[in-house]
C-alpha cells in the first residue's frame, strides 16, 4: 500500500473514530443529565440536544407507542429538538396518534419490534413510506427502538434534512447505546425501583468506552474518570480522584495543559482539543488527543470541565517514527553525497597525477633528464598507491557489508602486530616530525584474530593519526590486559581533535565528522568504518574519546585467545 493510501485510510479510520467518541460521550453526558436533573422535560431536552450536536443531524425525536382501545398501537411524537433553521415537528398533528399501519410503515412497526434499527437515505425507502418523510424535508435517517422493561416502548429518531449522511454499523452501534440508555431513562422516570438498573447500564455504558471520559472541577482535580482510566494508564481510579490532574500530564505538555484550562475555567473558550503525553503508573508515558468543554455553572457548583482521552499511543508513535525514519533517510541520503563528492575529489587527484606524468613521459620521455624522469615515477608510483587504497578501502566496505569476508582466525601476539604497525609508519611520521611510540605490555598478551586484518585495522588507525597531527606532535601506541579481562590497544595522539557533537558519525559510512578537512586533509572517510567493521568482526568494540586542539584516544578492546568470540559474517 502507497503512503498516501495508507495516510488516507488512516485519517478515515481516525475521522469515524472521533464520530464515534463524541457520540459515545454525549450518551455518556445524556445519561448524566437523566441521573442529575430532576425535571424530565428538561432532562429530555439537553439529551437531545447534545445526540443532536453529536452526530451532526437536523433532528433528534422521541415516539412513543400506546395501544388504542382497538388494540391497534397509536404512534405519538412526545419529545424533539432541532438545529437551527430546522423546522419543528412537534406540534404536527399529523404525528401524533398515528396508524404506523395505515401510514404506510408496517416495515417499521416490524423491524423495531425485531429490536433492529432503520436508517440510510430516504430516496431508498420503500415508495410507501417517502411521502411523510419528504414533507419534513428529511433526506436520511436514523430510527433506533426503545425498549422498556423488554418490550417495545417506542423509538428515537435522528433525521438529516440538508445530506444524505453515511451510518455504518459502528455508529448505529453507538446509537443503539444511546437508546438503551433512554428506555433506562423513562424506566427510572415511570418506576424509582428501576434505579439500580438505570446504574448498571450507566456502568455498562462507561465500561464499553474505550476512550477514558473525565471531568474536572474548578480547582483543577479530578472529579470523575470513567473505568477506561485504570486500564489505560495503570492508574487506580480511587488513588487518582481529588489530585490535580497536571499531576499525570508529561512535563513537556505541562504548559498545554494548564493554558488550556485557564482558558476552559475562565470562559474564555467553550471546547478545546490537543495532542499530549500522559505519565503512565509504570513510569513510561502515552499519547492522548484531549477533548474537553466547559460545562455551565450550576447553582451551587463552581465551573467544572468535561471530556475524554482517546487513546492514540500507536499511531502517534508510527507517525514519528516515520518522520524520524524521513530524516535519517535525507541526512544519510546528504552525507552520501558529501561522500560520493569528496571520494570523486579524492580519486581523480592521483589519477590526474598518472594521467599527466605518463602523458609527459611518453611525449618527452626520451629528451628529459633521468633524475625528473625518476621523480615523475616515483610520483607516478605514490600516487597510484595512493588511489589503490583508496579504492581498496571501497571494496573491503562492500565486501564487509555483503557478508564476503571471512575470518582466517590464529593466535596473534599484539606486541607484534603494534610493532609492525609503527615501524610500517615510522617514515610517515618522521616526514611530519611527529614522535611515534609503542608502549609494550608487561606480559605477552595474544588474541584469536585474523592477523592480516587486524594489521590493516592497526595501519587505518595510526595513519589516521598522523594525518590529523600537526608537526611535533606525539603518537602513542599501547597493548594492555584490562578490568574485564579483554585485550585492548589504544591510539593516542595529540592532534586536532574531534568536537563531541561529531562523535557520533565517526564511524557511519558515508558520512564526515567535516566536509572541509576531507578537503584539507584528504582520503574518503571510509577508514574509520572500516576499522569498526573489522573489530565488530572479530567480537571487539572501538570507542573514542577526544577533545578539540587536545588530541583523541581510540581504544580497541579483544577478546582474548581462548574466547568463543570471534566470529564471520
Amino acid at each position: 500500500m502507497s503512503a498516501p493510501i495508507l495516510e488516507s485510510a488512516t485519517h478515515d479510520d481516525a475521522i469515524m473514530a472521533l464520530r464515534r467518541e463524541r457520540i459515545l460521550t454525549a450518551t455518556g453526558l445524556a445519561a448524566e443529565q437523566f441521573l442529575s436533573e430532576s425535571n424530565h422535560r428538561t432532562a429530555f431536552q439537553a439529551a437531545l440536544r447534545l445526540l443532536g450536536e453529536a452526530t451532526a443531524v437536523s433532528r433528534v425525536y422521541v415516539f412513543q407507542s400506546v395501544p388504542s382501545d382497538g388494540g391497534e398501537s397509536l404512534w405519538s411524537q412526545r419529545h424533539e429538538w432541532c438545529a437551527e433553521g430546522i423546522a419543528p415537528q412537534i406540534d404536527n398533528p399529523d404525528l401524533q396518534n398515528l396508524s404506523m399501519v395505515d401510514a404506510g410503515f408496517s416495515r417499521w412497526v416490524k423491524e423495531l419490534s425485531a429490536g433492529r434499527a432503520i436508517f440510510g437515505p430516504v430516496r431508498e425507502f420503500p415508495e410507501a413510506e417517502r411521502p411523510i418523510l419528504f414533507a419534513q424535508q428529511i433526506r436520511s435517517l436514523v430510527v433506533m427502538p426503545v425498549q422498556v422493561h423488554g418490550r417495545l416502548w417506542g423509538m428515537i429518531g435522528f433525521d438529516d434534512c440538508l445530506s444524505e449522511q453515511g451510518w455504518n454499523e459502528a455508529i448505529v452501534s453507538c446509537l443503539r447505546v444511546a437508546a438503551r440508555v433512554l428506555g433506562a431513562a423513562y424506566e427510572r422516570m415511570d418506576y424509582k425501583t428501576h434505579r439500580d438498573h438505570l446504574l448498571d447500564d450507566y456502568q455498562l455504558l462507561l465500561n464499553s468506552v474505550r476512550e477514558v471520559i473525565f471531568r474536572v472541577g474548578d480547582e483543577g482535580r479530578w472529579s470523575f474518570l470513567s473505568p477506561a482510566w485504570a486500564e489505560l494508564t495503570g492508574w487506580s481510579i480511587a488513588e487518582s480522584l481529588g489530585r490535580p490532574c497536571t499531576d499525570f500530564i508529561d512535563p513537556e505538555f505541562l504548559g498545554t495543559a494548564r493554558t488550556t484550562m485557564v482558558g476552559l475555567f475562565s470562559g474564555q473558550v467553550e471546547t478545546s482539543r490537543w495532542e499530549g503525553r500522559v505519565r503512565l503508573a509504570d513510569g513510561g508515558s502515552r499519547w492522548f488527543v484531549v477533548n474537553a468543554r466547559r460545562l455551565p455553572t450550576a447553582p451551587g457548583r463552581g465551573a467544572e470541565i468535561v471530556g475524554t482521552l482517546i487513546d492514540v499511543d500507536d499511531t502517534k508513535r508510527a507517525e514519528l517514527a516515520l518522520i524520524e525514519a524521513k530524516r535519517a533517510a535525507e541526512a544519510a541520503n546528504r552525507a552520501k553525497s558529501e561522500f560520493l563528492s569528496t571520494m570523486s575529489h579524492e580519486l581523480r587527484t592521483p589519477l590526474n597525477a598518472v594521467i599527466g606524468l605518463t602523458e609527459s613521459l611518453i611525449e618527452d620521455g626520451a629528451t628529459l633528464e633521468p633524475v625528473r624522469t625518476q621523480r615523475y615515477l616515483e610520483i607516478i608510483h605514490r600516487s597510484g598507491k595512493q588511489l589503490l587504497a583508496q579504492i581498496n578501502d571501497v571494496l573491503d566496505l562492500a565486501r564487509i557489508e555483503a557478508g564476503q569476508i571471512r575470518l582466517v582466525p590464529a593466535r596473534v601476539d599484539l606486541s607484534s602486530v603494534c610493532s609492525s604497525a609503527v615501524e610500517g609508519s615510522r617514515r610517515s611520521a618522521e616526514a611530519k616530525r611527529l614522535v611515534l611510540t609503542f608502549t609494550r605490555p608487561p606480559a605477552p598478551l595474544c588474541v584469536m584474530a585474523d592477523e592480516k586484518l587486524l594489521r590493516q585495522v592497526l595501519n587505518n588507525l595510526v595513519s589516521n593519526a598522523i594525518k590529523f597531527t600537526p608537526e611535533g606532535g606525539q603518537i602513542t601506541l599501547g597493548a594492555s590486559l584490562s578490568e574485564a579481562g579483554l585485550a585492548t590497544i589504544t591510539v593516542r595522539d595529540t592532534g586536532i581533535g574531534i568536537p563531541p557533537e561529531k562523535l557520533a558519525l565517526l564511524f557511519k559510512p558515508f558520512s564526515q565528522v567535516d566536509s572541509s578537512l576531507a578537503r584539507k586533509y584528504g582520503g574518503t572517510g571510509l577508514g574509520l568504518t572500516l576499522v569498526d567493521r573489522l573489530v565488530r568482526l572479530h567480537g571487539g568494540t572501538v570507542d573514542v574519546a577526544s577533545e578539540t586542539n587536545r588530541g583523541s584516544v581510540f581504544t580497541l578492546s579483544l577478546p582474548l585467545a581462548g574466547s568463543p568470540s570471534v566470529s564471520s559474517p
